[in-house]
């Protein structure tokens, strides 16, 4: 492969695990790490007023758009990488889709008062957060320090 695509790609991983980093931090930061913060969050109390279903689904359309396209972008570039990890970056994208998406729609969920969807809120993040790293760490060291074509045997 181009060493130009290999900068590419490196590149690309490098801003997925800054992106993944941030979003972390934003979590935390405005809602919470605990189921309490979560539902507080979404529920609001006597002090706060909650989050309304129809503004988090505004917010959730886009999201769903962009969070899938960055997904699939990031599981893309594992088809150059060898075999093996090929077959194991392909199921580690279609759970990171699928952990991206009931991240988004448990909002909206909690919002109209589903609570149980604030575990579901929790994992699907935590899941989406750490499997992202990985396949954002795997890209980086394709890119960088191994071979992304496969190994070609001469006859």
């Amino acid at each position: 492969m181009h060493s130009a695509y290999r900068t590419a790609i490196g590149y690309f991983a490098v801003f997925a695990l800054l992106l993944l980093g941030s979003g972390a931090v934003l979590f935390f930061s405005k809602i919470g790490y605990s189921s309490e913060a979560v539902t507080l969050y979404y529920l609001g109390n006597d002090e706060s007023a909650g989050k309304s279903a129809y503004g988090l689904l505004e917010t959730a359309v886009p999201h769903l758009g962009a969070m899938g396209l960055f997904i699939m972008v990031l599981g893309h570039f594992m088809l150059f990488a060898p075999n093996k990890a090929k077959r194991s970056a392909i199921k580690l994208t279609v759970t990171l889709l699928i952990a991206a998406a009931l991240d988004i729609v448990s909002g909206p969920m909690i919002a109209v008062g589903y609570t149980f969807w604030v575990w579901v809120k929790l994992g699907a993040f935590a899941v989406l957060m750490l499997l992202g790293v990985l396949l954002a760490l795997l890209i980086l060291y394709f890119s960088s320090w191994h071979s992304l074509s496969p190994q070609r045997h001469r006859r």
